[in-house]
């Protein structure tokens, strides 16, 4: 049978626009995260260099690693940042605190403080281990127990450690590859208990690419992992793309959250995304991310580094040093 329409035209879209702000208001909260402009470390006379990993330490200071450094070591940042509206206000560096015991070129990528014995871990490309290390720079003898399929081997060329995070709460390290193991389609994120063995596995798959990939330089993979006061797991994506001369180059950021169970990935959260670009003068190529201060309100900050290849040249362009300041919801 064929109901008659009784709803008159004006009061028909009435209708829909209700019916859409309905759908709306089911849909799931979007996370309320603002992305701060970044700020170039050569306003408070920061060397540039190839900053790729970073960590806080407590009060303003952080270890950051350089994956060019002529050992292995890292700096001491002293950032200060806005209590109120999260702006660096400024920064300064010491000169590196290297291993004294050698002058091999580690390729050290990412770095994490580990509050239980004030010490940090530095996951190393070309060696392939995550080692510890006092404060001074010195190694402790202690290394994460790796497993067998985390060999130098088993990892793609320019693809191996590149993100190490730790969990306060739980006393638990997450490491993975910038990319995927050979064979594999999508990344193992490996967790590490308290006494340094593996405990789990967890599967990652990254978004899609999007960018040209027969370009002069590509890379698509995870670059940073933190883990936020809650437990959830921070988890940086970056894909770039730099053409032969250059000109169209660009990198794109993204930020998620992770919720984990048991042995699994539950959810996977855009927190935000952001591209720099050459043509714009504002390229980026991020590696590094970490916890930054709590504000006066309440909301956290993150902290994030970027790998201007020592402020390398092309002509009359030259890549920059630069922190950004991403600021999370409650």
């Amino acid at each position: 049978m064929e109901i008659p329409n009784i709803i008159s035209s004006p009061f028909r879209g009435i209708k829909w626009r209700l019916l859409f702000l309905f759908a709306l208001a089911a849909l799931p909260a979007m996370a309320k995260v603002k992305v701060l402009r970044q700020q170039n470390l050569s306003r408070w006379h920061i060397a540039p260099a190839n900053y790729s990993g970073i960590t806080p330490l407590g009060s303003n200071r952080y270890a950051v690693v350089d994956d060019k450094s002529t050992t292995d070591g890292f700096h001491i940042f002293t950032i200060d940042i806005h209590p109120r509206n999260g702006k660096v206000l400024r920064v300064s560096s010491t000169p590196l605190l290297g291993n004294p015991n050698t002058n091999a070129r580690a390729d050290c990528e990412d770095i994490i403080y580990y509050s239980p014995r004030n010490t940090l871990f530095i996951a190393q490309e070309r060696t392939g281990i995550v080692a510890e290390y006092h404060l001074d720079g010195r190694p402790t003898g202690r290394q994460l127990s790796l497993p067998p399929y985390f060999s130098l081997d088993s990892m793609q060329h320019n693809g191996a450690f590149e993100a190490l995070a730790y969990c306060n709460s739980t006393c638990t390290f997450y490491l993975t590859t910038e990319q995927p193991l050979k064979g594999d389609s999508i990344h193992r994120i490996v967790v590490f208990d308290s006494t340094l063995q593996v405990c789990k596995s967890l599967n990652y798959s990254m978004d899609a690419p999007k960018f040209k990939q027969d370009t002069k330089y590509y890379a698509h993979g995870i670059a940073a992992m933190t883990v936020k006061p809650d437990g959830k797991l921070l988890v940086m994506e970056r894909e770039l793309s730099i053409p032969p001369r250059y000109v169209g180059g660009k990198c794109r950021i993204k930020i998620y959250e992770i919720d984990i169970e048991p042995g699994i990935i539950k959810n996977k959260r855009l927190l935000c995304t952001f591209t720099t670009h050459i043509s714009r003068l504002n390229y980026a190529n991020y590696e590094g991310m970490c916890l930054g201060p709590t504000l006066d309100d309440g909301r956290q900050t993150l902290i994030i580094i970027n790998d201007s290849q020592g402020g390398v040249r092309n002509g009359p362009f030259h890549l920059k040093d630069y922190l950004k300041v991403v600021i999370l919801d409650h």
